[in-house]
C-alpha cells in the first residue's frame, strides 16, 4: 500500500465517481418508444470518460489549482482502474478501498442539440456504508479544509455520516442535491433522513428539479433558494439553471448571475463544473457574486464538450477568460508540481 503524505487538502469528496459510457442518438426518446442509433457512429461505445458528479467537480476543482481528493468504495475492476488513472493524470488525491461489487457506470445517450438521457449503475458507490467513515477514512477528511458529496449515489445514512464526521471537526460542507427528493427517497433512504442530510449542510447546491421540489412547487428559483434556506438554516443554497445561469440566497444578499451564451456540445456535467468553480471561489474567499460568476464561467466551458471531466488544464485559461478578471495562479499548477503528484493515491 503506497502511503500518501499528510498534506492539507483544500477539498475532499465522496460520492459518485463512475465511468461515463457516451452514444450519439438522432433524439432522446420517451416511454414505450424506440429509435435505431446510426450503426457507423452509434452502435459501439463513441467514447469512454471519467465521470460521476463528485469525482466530475473535484476535477473542475482541480484545474482551477486547489488540492483536492476523494474517499469512498470501488470494485477491483477494469472500469476502477480506469477512474484511478483519470484521477492520477490530474493529481487528484484518491483514499479508496476496492472491495465493492463492481466500479459504477452509466450509459449516457446524447442528442445533436447536446441534450443527454442518463441510465446510471451505483454498484460500489451504494455499497459504502456510515460505519466506514470514520474507521476507513476519518484521517483523510479531518485534511480537508471543505467535504463536498452528494444525493445522487451514496446511501443517505453514509451521506449523514459523512456530514457529522465533517461537523466534528469544524469542516465546511456542501451538499449537491443531483436528484429530486422523490427519487431520492425511493432509492436512497427516507425522507427523514434526507431532512436530516439538508439541515447538516453548510451549503446546499440543488439542481433546479430538486429545488422546485424543496420549495413546495414554486417556479421562481430565487424564490426557491430563499424557502429552501429559510426551512434548512443553510449559510447559502445556490440553485443552477443550465443555460439560465443560477441563484445565489447567502446571508449578505439573494441575487440572480446570468449564464454566459456559448455554444452548446453536451448538457453532461455542467452543474459539476460549476460546482468545481464554486468550491474554489470558497476556498479563495471570493464574493458570492464572484463565486457564481466563475462557476457559470465554468458550467459553460463544460458545455462546449462531450464529457463532464475535464480533460486538462489547459481548459482553466478558458474558464478565466469567459469569467473576465483574476482569478489565483496557486503554485500547485506548476508542472513539476503536477508530475510530482500523479502517484499519490492510497488504497485501504
Amino acid at each position: 500500500m503506497q502511503r500518501s503524505p499528510e498534506e492539507k487538502l483544500d477539498v475532499a469528496g465522496c460520492g459518485g465517481m463512475v465511468v461515463d459510457l457516451f452514444y450519439r442518438t438522432p433524439r432522446i426518446i420517451g416511454a414505450d418508444e424506440k429509435i435505431l442509433l446510426d450503426a457507423k457512429r452509434s452502435a459501439a461505445t463513441e467514447r469512454r470518460a471519467v465521470g460521476g458528479v463528485v469525482l466530475n467537480h473535484l476535477g473542475w476543482a482541480r484545474i482551477l489549482g486547489l488540492n483536492v481528493g476523494i474517499f469512498g468504495k470501488m470494485g477491483d475492476d477494469g472500469h476502477g482502474e480506469f477512474l484511478r488513472n483519470g484521477m492520477n493524470a490530474l493529481g487528484i488525491r484518491h483514499h479508496l478501498t476496492l472491495d465493492g461489487s463492481a466500479s459504477s457506470f452509466s450509459k449516457i445517450f446524447v442528442d445533436p442539440a447536446g441534450n443527454r438521457a442518463a441510465y446510471m449503475m451505483r454498484a460500489a458507490t451504494a455499497e459504502l456504508r456510515p460505519g466506514e467513515i470514520r474507521r476507513r477514512h476519518g484521517a483523510f477528511i479531518r485534511r480537508a479544509s471543505i467535504v463536498s458529496t452528494e444525493v445522487s449515489q451514496l446511501p443517505l445514512p453514509t451521506v449523514i455520516a459523512i456530514l457529522l464526521f465533517a461537523r466534528a471537526y469544524s469542516i465546511t460542507t456542501v451538499l449537491d442535491v443531483d436528484v429530486p427528493p422523490s427519487d431520492a427517497c425511493a432509492t436512497l433512504g427516507t425522507r427523514a433522513q434526507l431532512e436530516r442530510a439538508l439541515r447538516l449542510a453548510t451549503i446546499l447546491k440543488p439542481a433546479k428539479s430538486a429545488a422546485r421540489e424543496l420549495a413546495g412547487g414554486s417556479r421562481d428559483i430565487l424564490k426557491m433558494g430563499e424557502v429552501i434556506r429559510a426551512r434548512y438554516g443553510n449559510r447559502a443554497v445556490v440553485i443552477t439553471d443550465g443555460d439560465k445561469g443560477c441563484a445565489i440566497v447567502a446571508n449578505e444578499a439573494s441575487f440572480l448571475v446570468p449564464a454566459f451564451r456559448v455554444k452548446q456540445i453536451d448538457s453532461t456535467g455542467a452543474g459539476d463544473a460549476f460546482l468545481g468553480a464554486m468550491l474554489a471561489g470558497l476556498r479563495w474567499s471570493m464574493q458570492w457574486d464572484e463565486i457564481g460568476r466563475l462557476g457559470n464561467a465554468a458550467g459553460a466551458v463544460c458545455v462546449t464538450r462531450l464529457g463532464a471531466f475535464p480533460s486538462g488544464f489547459e481548459l482553466r485559461n478558458e474558464i478565466a477568460k469567459l469569467y473576465g478578471g483574476k482569478i489565483p495562479q496557486p503554485s500547485t499548477l506548476h508542472h513539476r508540481g503536477i508530475t510530482r503528484q500523479r502517484l499519490r493515491g492510497e488504497i485501504t
